[in-house]
């Protein structure tokens, strides 16, 4: 602490600390010269009886506030800021992120039931789990799958090429009904299907700022509520849908059409170490020596793995979101890298809940060992799983053959990777 006086006579005492200057006048106007510092107490903040305690206007041009009260004030703002970030919740935002005039007057709407439902808080044992996925797949058994295609893009006005392969859809499948849905129809159909039951659903693929992450959603959307075939846009086809079953079953008699749901596609398969190992893995970005692929869903509607993919990016989204700090807690503030995708949305999600659910309904621990090696198509519950080559042909692992067998052939587009966050 240092101490001067500002004149030779003067009454007035001044003395620094903490970067403040402080004054004392002195009563009478009389001078101490040999004022001791205990004169003052705690630090400064407390003057001895009798004496005025001031700031010097010119050497302190800041407002002096006693330490403890600068405390109190500190833990006030601290408190509105925490109590600001905790009440802040991801409500929903039902307004698009791109204009238009169809779609800016989207309301939310009261739900009437609960999208999400976690089996595991249900209270059921394993045995009646698997009797309820047995139950659930008995009655989806006597659906047919719908004949009807999805595919996705911005508006109705495609690039030359992703036309060419949007046309061999609409030709070798005449049988089947064919719908493009744009961003506009896309969001359009979320919102009918969506927002009376669980408007979360609407505002989470609304509000995605990684639009892969809608994209992902969406696909899903549709393969829960209508059926039938989501395939990505990058995609040809090369055989027609309806030969697809026969084809992949062969002369497997104890696999009935009728009791196959789900089709679900191999996109890896390299159980074998030597040729294949976990570096390999690690730096061609797969979660699993076996993983299943997402750029086409064939399915019966209202399947229970794809109600609880749906749940899955749900809670995953509301989990990440409370979990921020120091961004505002909504969907708009989200940012994957793109392994954090992949395992949001993406195959490594989809492959997860696959595998989960094959479990359960098995009422066993099924191995990876049993849906590798795959040359035709194998039914474990009442999933039908094809090999590699049917869906992914062509590629430089998994044995996948080449396009000469495959049902369809994808050009892994990918336009989602540009610019993502490490």
């Amino acid at each position: 602490m240092i101490m001067h006086l500002d004149a030779p006579d003067s009454p007035n005492l001044f003395f620094k600390k903490g970067g403040y200057f402080f004054k004392f006048k002195f009563p009478g106007g009389k001078r101490y010269n040999n004022l001791r510092s205990r004169h003052i107490r705690n630090a400064g903040v407390l003057a001895r009886p009798g004496y005025k305690f001031t700031t010097h206007p010119m050497l302190c041009p800041r407002i002096s506030v006693p330490r403890r009260q600068s405390l109190l004030i500190l833990n006030a703002l601290l408190l509105l800021v925490f109590l600001y970030h905790f009440c802040q919740v991801a409500g929903p935002n039902f307004l698009p992120n791109f204009s238009s005039p169809q779609t800016h007057n989207i309301a939310p709407k009261s739900p009437l039931q609960q999208f999400y439902e976690e089996p595991e808080k249900s209270g059921s044992i394993a045995k009646e789990i698997q009797s309820r996925l047995l139950s659930q797949a008995k009655k989806l058994s006597s659906v047919e799958f719908p004949k009807h295609i999805y595919q996705t893009w911005k508006t109705e006005n495609l690039p030359e090429i992703a036309s060419d392969r949007q046309k061999s859809w609409i030709r070798n499948n005449p049988s089947h009904e064919y719908t493009l849905l744009t961003d506009i129809t896309a969001l359009q159909y979320v919102t009918e299907n969506f927002n009376a039951t669980d408007p979360y659903i609407v505002h989470l693929y609304t509000n995605f700022p990684q639009r892969i992450l809608a994209a992902d959603l969406l696909r899903y959307l549709i393969a829960y509520k209508s059926g039938g075939l989501y395939v990505d846009i990058d995609t040809i086809c090369v055989t027609p849908i309806d030969l697809w079953m026969s084809r992949s079953i062969g002369n497997q008699q104890n696999i009935k059409i009728e009791d196959i749901n789900l089709v679900v596609g191999l996109e890896l398969d390299v159980l074998n170490t030597t040729r294949y190992p976990d570096e390999w893995v690690a730096k061609n970005k797969f979660s699993k020596r076996v993983q299943f692929l997402q750029w086409s869903v064939y399915a019966k509607p209202g399947h229970e793995v794809l109600r609880r993919i749906i749940s899955s990016i749900q809670e995953t989204a509301r989990k990440d979101i409370s979990n921020m700090v120091w961004r505002r807690k909504d969907v708009s503030s989200l940012r994957y890298s793109e392994l954090k995708i992949l395992d949001t949305t993406g195959p490594f999600k989809w492959t997860n809940i696959i595998m989960q659910y094959i479990n359960q309904i098995e009422g066993r621990e099924v191995g990876l060992h049993e849906y590798s090696g795959i040359k035709e198509a194998k039914k474990i519950g009442d999933i039908l799983f094809l090999p590699v080559n049917k869906w992914s042909p062509g590629v430089l692992h998994s044995d996948a053959g080449s396009v000469d067998t495959s049902f369809l052939v994808h050009y892994y587009g990918a336009s989602w990777k540009g610019n993502l966050p490490k």
